[in-house]
This record gives C-alpha cells, structure tokens and sequence, in this order.
C-alpha cells in the first residue's frame, strides 16, 4: 500500500514510522525546509515530549481526545520513543523530556527512524491538492503529481507557521472556526513600568463575575499584556470560547503574594504604615516595581486593609489574544462530527491526526503527546506491536 503523509511533524512522523515498520510504502511530503520544525520549539529547545500525568482534563471537551487518551497510554507512548532511540525523564511536574534535554536530537531520531526503515521524505514540498477517484487519491506535491492509496493529513495548524492550506484538502465544512491557544494576551492600560518582572500568582479568569477558569504559576507581565504559563493556559479558555463563537468580558485576577494570607499581609502592611514606611509596604515579599503598582493602585490614602486587598486581588482587564506567531497551538479544527471516530477519517477516506483536529491541550507536554498517540490510535494492536520493537 502506498500513502502519503502531508506533515513532517510528531503526529506525521509518529505515523510514518509505524507504517514503515508494518511494511507499507510512506512518502512524508514536508512543506519546510525540515521535518520537525516546531518539536525543535518545544521546552524551550528541550522537548517537553508529554506528561506522565496526562488525562482529558489537559483538553478542551473532546470525544477523539478522551478515545485517543483511553487507547493509549503513557507507557506505550514511551514504548513508542524508546524504540526510536528517544529515552525519557520526569520532572516533578509530570512532564517528560528526552534524557539528551535536546529537542533537535529528538528530531535526528524520529528522521533516522524514518529513513531505517524504508521511509521517503520530500522537503520544500508544499501539497496543491489532492482528490479522489475510485480508490486512489492523486495528489499534487511540489507540482508534480503522484498516486496513492491513502492519504494522512497531519499539517499542523497556524501557530508559529504559515497557514497550512488545509481547507483546500478537506471536504466543504469540516472545519470550525480556528483561534490562537497557549498565547499570551494583551492587556487593556498595562502599566509598562512592570515589563519584564515576574512573580508567584494565582491567577483567576473571570467573564464578568462568572468564573471560568484558575491557575498557579510564575506571572511574566510584559508591556503589552500577561505571559507566562498560567497565562497561556487560561488563554486555552478564552480561545476554546472563541471557536463557539462565545464572547466575553474578560477579567484576569492575581494574586501576587499568594503564599502568606491577606490578614498576615494586612498586619506587616499595618506596622509598616505605623513607622512612616509607606515606600518599604512590600520590601522582602516583591520587587519594588509591582509594589509600587500595588499602592499606586491602592490610592494615596489607602489604609493596610485596602493595600493588602488590593496584592491579592490585582485585575487586569482582557483586550485580546495576541496573533499566531505567538501562540503554541491552534484551539478549532476538524470538528469531530465529520470523522469516523475510530479510524480519525474523513468522509473523503483522509486520515486526519494531531493537530489538524479539534483538539488542544494545556502547556506541559500534552499536545505532543496527543499528536503522537493519534497517529499510534489507528493502527492496530497487532502493528503497534510490530512498531514498538527496538532494533
């Protein structure tokens, strides 16, 4: 059987490689100059390659991603790596990263894997169209054109890419609505003065006085907004809304002294205002730039109750997503009524994997995770077997 995978990325190669390894003829058409270009992103150069703690909770509300996640499972996920030459550790946190701490190295692997076992790979090779007649699919590679029994879509999305062009291979329809995900946001009057500090929160989302979503972490404050993981995980929230078409009036609460209570920080702010020390409030518990933000904010004649409320209540008001080029994933995508779920294909008879899909995940490995799982997802058990051999 011959196939074509459009995408040299981890569901892409992930599938690849099993294919090779059961004997099929797999051309890996990559629209860049190299496979792997976001994995070599990811960790920050390390390759945060999964979690150890992944459940469905790390996704926006999917039934491919609770299939994939109950199919497959870390341990033969890691099976998976191990016979690519790929080995693994955990850090505190649950996240797994290659021992080489070197998300390039994971690449080399993957593409030796590839190449061993019989793989063809073309570079610089974007895919014009593909179309079916009868049983075959032709597609249109480079400008050439080649036939293939089955084709897998596995391009990616958006985020630190240029579009992807997968609605011009795709039925009508299929597609929802497509949002930046894992980004920082923009924040309405941000006081640049705080650009570049960073600090312990909690961080609360709020859609007025709804509720939405919470999370601990480091707080990056930049000139223009809110980064930092907590962040890039509650952007997951807002830009999940943003594919149902939901609006909202977003608020992010933070709590910038998280670790001692607002009656502990309340007396030591107290005492201090008692000393005429109005310019030290918050000298050993934050940078003095936040803490003058604090008391600025507070009011010139805030008392200690007020101030304190204020470090533990600090609000900054949403204005928007930032753009593609700063965003880890796309939230949006094939939406999950059109696939045939146990297969993940089209009603065109395409195979569709990671991130072309409707399903994200959270910061922490998850979303390299689910690319490689699904493509690992629709074969079956006896290949995945045949695959997890190390040779």
């Amino acid at each position: 059987m011959k196939i074509l995978v459009i995408g040299g990325g981890m569901a892409g190669l992930t599938y690849a490689i099993v294919a090779c390894k059961n004997g099929y003829d797999v051309t890996v058409a990559e629209r860049n100059s190299r496979v792997g270009k976001k994995i070599s992103m990811t960790g920050n150069g390390k390759c945060n390659i999964g979690n150890a703690r992944i459940n469905a909770d790390c996704f926006n509300r999917s039934g491919i991603a609770d299939r994939v996640l109950n199919a497959v499972s870390v341990d033969e996920y890691v099976k998976f790596l191990n016979s690519c030459g790929i080995y693994v550790y955990t850090d505190s946190e649950g996240r797994m990263y290659p021992l080489s701490d070197s998300a390039a190295n994971v690449v080399d692997c993957l593409r030796h894997q590839l190449s061993k076992y019989g793989g063809k790979l073309l570079v610089n090779s974007p895919i014009s169209s593909v179309s079916k007649t009868g049983n075959k699919f032709e597609a249109i590679i480079g400008g050439n054109k080649s036939v293939f029994d089955k084709v897998v879509l596995a391009c990616g999305s958006r985020s630190q890419a240029a579009p992807t062009g997968a609605e011009s291979l795709l039925p009508e329809g299929v597609l929802t609505p497509t949002v930046p995900s894992l980004v920082p946001v923009k924040i309405r009057d941000m006081d640049a003065a705080l650009n570049g500090l960073r600090a312990r929160a909690e961080i609360t989302l709020y859609d007025g006085k709804e509720l939405l979503d919470s999370r601990q972490g480091e707080l990056l404050f930049k000139d223009y907004g809110l980064s930092g993981i907590c962040i890039l995980d509650l952007s997951a929230t807002i830009a999940r809304r943003e594919v149902e078409r939901k609006g909202g009036d977003y608020i992010f609460v933070a709590d910038v002294v998280p670790r001692m209570s607002q009656e502990v920080l309340e007396k030591i702010i107290g005492k201090r205002l008692d000393c005429g020390e109005r310019d030290k409030l918050f000298y050993g518990i934050l940078h003095n730039k936040l803490a003058e933000h604090i008391v600025r904010r507070a009011g010139a004649s805030a008392d200690a109750s007020r101030i304190a409320h204020t470090a533990k209540n600090l609000s900054f008001k949403f204005d928007r997503l930032l753009d593609w080029s700063m965003s880890q994933v796309t939230a949006g995508g094939i939406a999950e009524r059109y696939l045939d779920a146990d297969a993940l294909t089209l009603p065109n008879g395409v195979v569709a994997l990671g991130e072309v899909l409707d399903v994200d995940g959270i910061c922490g490995g998850n979303n390299l995770y689910f690319a490689a799982a699904s493509a690992l997802y629709v074969f079956d058990s006896a290949e995945r077997d045949v695959a997890y051999t190390i040779s």
